[in-house]
């Protein structure tokens, strides 16, 4: 089975497409009441885990000079976060698919609520460090679960406006969540936004509690490493993710401590930054329907390439000015949208058995990335500045770039 084709589903929405498309009259799936209801549910869990994890951005600085720490202590406990994600993502991924995802996705946002806490609570570079890890060891069990909710949820022609919506909890967390944490920043502190934003993750696991009971999905096991490797194109869809993600996270974490070294400017910087990014990210779901119609390996090389002359675009527009950098970070926020919806529908739309452990490895893949973006491209940030952090983002997108087109070559072959 290839990732990306179309799959049989059992639903009787399915058997009601595939009937009519049998008979020559196309019938068109559409969201019902209560699958927008669950995914919406789903779509606070991303937006909570979204939040957590760029608030740092806009904080960065308050956070560095409250704790006696340099920008790249900040950078190596972020580094600790994503080191977290990947290490429970690496652990649970064999077992996603045998566990009952909403008891599961429950849990892990109660223990994401404590651990946001911690950070709350941190006195030193070292126990915001650790606190941060117990975050992402949350998140990495967080966000495989909820994407595999949505693509069980979802038939297989709905699939990747589906997964579209689920994202744009990353839009609500920029635009909302980001710029409300750096006016909270302003008014109460750093400690006070992490202290409000636990109180949000306890929200989004009473939403995910409304969910009806999820039944482990027909054929469901440990699932070890090299079966889900071994699926078609997963293997190659997980460096491009490494190569976007690096990318992304390298840039977004250190811009704005760029901006702020030249500027004489608060941490709403930031915010205004998340709040443009954001707005482009949530508008773009209106052309998510675009990848079902095309494909979303026909999608992702341009997108790719686009995003790589975006980060290419970022310094010289910080050499001009800061609102040049917010105006440039709406395309950046409807491209970045496009490209990871490729990436995990096309990850999501294998088979649903194993589907848990694949997105667990899209998890620890990405949060690899988010490690090496926060430590190591912070150690580039130190040493040669975000120019060359940008330069960098933009290498790793060519490259993902040109793995998109190989699957299209190797099947015309």
């Amino acid at each position: 089975m290839k990732f990306g084709k179309r799959m049989t589903s059992s639903s009787p929405r399915s058997r009601r497409s595939r009937m009519s498309e049998a008979s020559g009259t196309a019938v068109p799936l559409r969201f019902t009441p209560a699958l927008s209801r669950q995914l919406l549910s789903l779509t606070l869990a991303i937006a909570t885990v979204g939040l957590q994890s760029l608030m740092v951005a806009p904080l960065l600085t308050d956070m560095a000079r409250d704790l006696a720490v340099g920008p790249a202590v900040i950078g190596r406990a972020v580094g600790l976060y994503g080191a977290g994600v990947a290490l429970a993502a690496l652990i649970s991924a064999p077992r996603l698919d045998g566990w009952p995802r909403r008891r599961v996705l429950v849990l892990a946002l109660v223990a994401l609520g404590l651990a946001l806490a911690g950070c709350a609570l941190a006195r030193d570079g070292v126990m915001l460090g650790a606190a941060m890890a117990a975050c992402g060891l949350a998140a990495g069990v967080i966000l495989p679960t909820t994407y595999a909710l949505a693509g069980d949820l979802a038939p297989q022609a709905l699939r990747s406006r589906a997964i579209g919506r689920v994202i744009v909890g990353w839009s609500v967390a920029m635009v909302l969540g980001v710029p409300a944490a750096a006016l909270l920043a302003e008014q109460f502190g750093w400690r006070g936004a992490y202290a409000v934003i636990a109180g949000v993750a306890a929200l989004a696991a009473l939403s995910v509690l409304t969910l009806p009971a999820a039944k482990v999905p027909e054929g469901a096991r440990l699932v070890p490493y090299r079966v889900a490797l071994a699926q078609p194109e997963v293997l190659r869809l997980l460096i491009m993710t490494l190569a976007y993600m690096l990318a992304f996270y390298g840039c977004y974490t250190f811009l704005t401590d760029h901006l702020r070294a030249t500027d004489d400017l608060g941490p709403s910087l930031g915010g205004w930054i998340s709040l443009s990014y954001g707005l482009g990210f949530g508008l773009a779901v209106f052309g998510d329907g675009l990848l079902d119609r095309l494909g979303p390996w026909r999608v992702a090389a341009p997108a790719f390439l686009i995003l790589a002359g975006i980060m290419l675009l970022l310094p010289l527009a910080a050499g001009l000015s800061p609102w040049a950098v917010v105006a440039l970070a709406l395309p950046w926020g409807i491209v970045n949208h496009f490209g990871l919806n490729v990436l995990v529908s096309l990850l999501s739309s294998g088979e649903a058995a194993v589907r848990g452990a694949v997105l667990g490895l899209y998890s620890a893949v990405t949060y690899l990335a988010h490690f090496l973006a926060g430590a190591g491209l912070g150690l580039v940030y130190a040493g040669a500045g975000f120019t060359a952090v940008a330069m960098v983002a933009a290498a790793g997108l060519a490259v993902a770039a040109g793995m998109a087109v190989l699957p299209a070559v190797t099947r015309r072959a």
